[in-house]
């Protein structure tokens, strides 16, 4: 198997332990020994709030140089991501699965809009970093293979430059893909379905032009078509995502900030009251 398909199993076994602990803690959610109060519902309480904090440690290593040569990026997000998910199963428990009185309802809110928000980061994450290296796919790369598909397909004579005539304009369509959010995600729909069409109309082309190459030229041709298309559809995907995760960042940190304060509040008003 490969790194992401390991990646993929062992984030699809988390997934399932995640959904099996939530759903055990639902159905059990009134028995006595889960207490907000006392013992073990407390104790999920303090434990759910300080993986959350520990939450911060991942920005902050961005931006603190000490913490900068501690650990590699892909373990520092493997480790955002655990914490991720054991913190709020845990606050889950301690609340009971319910709302509480005002100050509990508005810590347990700000809880969970911020782990919907690090899920729906996760995914954008995903569509523009390989896997958890933290390292980011470049437009340049996918760009070079599009050039590249293009140059193969002008080496294989008249034929091969009257396809690369039809689709040399799906390059500057990508380069123009992440100028603005609406024009990516116009991009990403139209280049879709353009791709598909200009597959058809190529195949017509192909049967039409007389005296050209041999079966397995014509078979190559469509190969490395099919091969520039789908680099444009991934070009143009990549810019984005690639512009709906930098929006994420704007939101994601302040939503954690505001539920600092909100835990803060509950811990306060708690202990007082």
């Amino acid at each position: 198997m490969t790194p992401a398909q390991i990646e993929n199993v062992v984030s699809m076994l988390v997934g399932a332990a995640v959904c099996a602990l939530l759903a055990y803690g639902w159905i059990h959610r009134s028995d006595r020994w889960i207490n907000p109060e006392n013992g073990l519902g407390y104790g999920l309480g303090i434990f759910g709030g300080s993986m959350m904090l520990l939450l911060l440690v991942y920005p902050f290593r961005k931006r603190i140089r000490m913490l900068a040569g501690i650990g590699s990026v892909g373990f520092w997000f493997r480790f955002h991501m655990v914490l991720g998910l054991i913190g709020p199963v845990a606050i889950l428990y301690h609340a009971r699965f319910s709302w509480g009185a005002l100050n509990s309802a508005v810590a347990l809110g700000a809880m969970l809009v911020v782990s919907g928000s690090g899920l729906v980061g996760r995914y954008f994450y995903s569509r523009i970093h390989r896997g958890y290296s933290g390292r980011k796919l470049e437009v340049r790369a996918l760009l070079k293979d599009m050039h590249d598909d293009l140059d193969r397909l002008a080496d294989l004579g008249h034929e091969g430059m009257v396809i690369r005539a039809r689709l040399e304009p799906f390059e500057q369509r990508t380069v123009i893909a992440g100028a603005g959010f609406w024009t990516s995600a116009w991009s990403v729909v139209s280049l879709g379905l353009g791709t598909r069409l200009a597959m058809r109309q190529l195949r017509g082309d192909l049967a039409a032009l007389q005296g050209g190459a041999a079966h397995l030229d014509r078979t190559r041709l469509m190969a490395l078509s099919a091969d520039y298309l789908d680099a444009v559809r991934h070009a143009a995907e990549f810019a984005f995502y690639d512009r709906m995760f930098r929006l994420w960042h704007l939101f994601h940190l302040p939503l954690f900030y505001i539920l600092v304060v909100t835990a803060i509040i509950h811990i306060v008003a708690v202990h007082m009251y």
